[in-house]
């Protein structure tokens, strides 16, 4: 799958992981694919030690609770973050500057 598609926020419900400084998955990080519904996407820019995943937004109501409790057991794993979609920004009128 490719990353621009599974980035989808219709589709995707997307997931941050954040690992602290001595985690053997900083050399292994696909070992954060614990089911086959995760997709990893790859880091976060240049943040060494945050990762994306990806999860089916129409599987997502019934395997949260269990891949979220999974991927935070993990050791090395410090904090799961499930992404908010993103919003619509206002566009400022023209007479507001």
């Amino acid at each position: 799958m490719s990353t621009a598609l599974a980035q989808n926020h219709e589709e995707n419900v997307l997931l941050t992981v954040t690992l602290s400084p001595t985690s053997a998955l900083h050399n292994d990080p696909d070992g954060l694919a614990i089911h086959p519904l995760i997709t990893r996407l790859g880091r976060v820019g240049e943040l060494q030690d945050v990762q994306i995943l990806s999860v089916p937004r129409e599987s997502w109501t019934q395997v949260q609770g269990e891949l979220l409790d999974a991927l935070k057991s993990l050791p090395g794993v410090l904090r799961v973050d499930v992404q908010e979609r993103p919003k619509m920004r206002a566009k400022r009128g023209g007479d507001e500057l």
